[in-house]
């Protein structure tokens, strides 16, 4: 019921201070989803460690480990982006 009424006051122009708060926060968590379920760089972070293994700073068993742990968060941000959890569609403008 209260979202009704959010975007009824919206729509005419009345914007209250709560409202603004929410718009704000889920800005902040767009941009924190954005830059945790980043394919891109969750690959960099993948080739960095292939890098550090080959030049003989981590041991086998770290880079496995660190290996799996970012295969399984790339897997998890590519389920991300396919079910776009982090974008809402925005009636208010």
């Amino acid at each position: 019921m209260f979202i009704i009424d959010d975007i009824l006051l919206r729509s005419i122009g009345i914007s209250l201070p709560g409202l603004d708060m929410i718009w704000m926060l889920e800005q902040i968590q767009n941009f924190a989803l954005k830059g945790y379920y980043n394919p891109d760089k969750i690959k960099d972070q993948i080739k960095e460690t292939r890098l550090l293994y080959e030049f003989g700073e981590l041991d086998r068993q770290e880079y496995e480990r660190k290996n799996s742990e970012l295969l399984h968060k790339l897997d998890v941000a590519q389920k991300v982006l396919e079910m776009d959890l982090g974008s809402k569609m925005d009636i208010l403008g």
